[in-house]
């Protein structure tokens, strides 16, 4: 399996990784090319650049480094003592602070950020000394320092309120590593709290990190206990009092049946009466880690319980209506002209008149004599 992985390794990296991978290669060989040239200029005939790197009597770049490491060499030992005695004092803090983690919500976040103080104090310190050991002026370069931390605060203001951010947040108590909190809409539990930003993770594993300033609203899910609601929908062919006093005998082994309900549950009544079913509300209290899968296992004993005592449980029917068979009678073009002037006249546009049909006058005469002869008859 192992062999099979080595010679994939290739065809598994996407274009764009094998692109970085060649240039990364390429780079290397080509770094290293040119201190071996650096190392070695006098074999290649570049004796004047070698005056001026290596000295007039040194042979090559290996003999000078050689030199500098020895005349340097106490300077090298108290560089890499003060680097050990840094990661030391990083390890012991990092130790101590873990000693009082699992106490409280409060102590796990104060001991997050007392670590991260700690990690970025003793960074800092062992910088001043290591400059201290090669002979740099701390304090003119401190100095100057100030001057310049001046000139960066302000383009830093995101980072100081981050640090002021964090504090309030720790020492306001807004949420603590371990609680479970709805943050810019991203819910997940507290892993760390830092000087710049504050860490969650969701129940997929996922992390986001926030910096603290951004940090308006916090939704803190874990301070009390929450609730669970289910709702228990039946047919309407079941008697009410029959449900509901199946329920009730049968909600004080809930408890035993699923052991992280914290107290409840409770039968709280009739939630609803929907289009098809009689919905019967149960609530009880649970740790917030705990209520989702507390819900799914309501639901499954309430399901079960129905299912074993013959209670109908509603499902969505669709009725399907068959296509009629019988021949309607269609528009004539009368109808056609009715509709079409009806909807111009609803929608303010012109209504066409209907033509009218030409007559002969003198059929027209002949009727108006034959109409006014039989009225004066009767």
């Amino acid at each position: 399996m192992t062999e099979v992985n080595k010679k994939n390794w290739w065809k598994r990296k996407t274009t764009g990784q094998k692109v970085m991978f060649i240039i990364a290669v390429i780079l290397f060989l080509g770094c290293t090319a040119l201190i071996l040239l650096l190392m070695n200029l006098r074999e290649v005939g570049q004796n004047e650049l070698a005056d001026v790197i290596y000295g007039k009597d040194v042979a090559n770049g290996w003999v000078r480094v050689g030199q500098e490491l020895a005349s340097s060499t106490i300077t090298w030992v108290l560089t890499v003592v003060i680097i050990f005695i840094s990661f030391i004092l990083i390890f012991v803090s990092n130790f101590i602070t873990h000693l009082f983690d699992n106490k409280s919500r409060k102590a796990n976040t104060i001991s997050s950020l007392i670590r991260s103080l700690i990690k970025y104090v003793v960074i800092i310190a062992a910088i001043c000394f290591i400059l201290i050991a090669w002979g740099v002026d701390v304090a003119g370069v401190l100095a100057g320092v100030g001057v310049l931390t001046l000139i960066i605060g302000l383009g830093c203001q995101t980072l100081i309120q981050d640090i002021i951010s964090g504090l309030f947040i720790v020492f306001d108590d807004y949420f603590a590593v371990g609680d479970t909190v709805i943050i810019d809409g991203f819910r997940g539990t507290i892993t760390e709290v830092g000087l710049k930003t504050t860490k969650l993770v969701d129940f997929g594993g996922n992390i986001k990190s926030i910096s603290n300033s951004s940090i308006n609203t916090v939704v803190n899910m874990s301070r009390l206990r929450s609730v669970v609601s289910v709702t228990l929908s039946v047919s309407y062919n079941e008697d009410v009092e029959h449900v509901e006093g199946l329920i009730v005998k049968e909600i004080n082994s809930m408890k035993e049946k699923i052991p992280n309900i914290i107290e409840g549950p409770w039968y709280k009544g009739i939630d609803n009466v929907s289009a098809s079913s009689i919905d019967f509300l149960v609530l009880a209290f649970v740790k917030e880690a705990d209520r989702f899968q507390v819900t799914r296992d309501m639901k499954r004993e309430f399901y079960l319980l129905f299912k074993n005592n013959n209670i109908q449980i509603p499902y969505t029917q669709v009725t399907v209506n068959p296509e009629d068979s019988k021949n309607r009678d269609k528009a004539s073009e009368s109808d056609k002209e009715y509709s079409l002037n009806a909807i111009r006249e609803q929608r303010g546009l012109v209504v066409k008149e209907k033509p009218k049909k030409k007559t002969n006058k003198m059929v027209d005469k002949v009727k108006k004599s034959l109409e006014k002869t039989r009225e004066e008859m009767e």
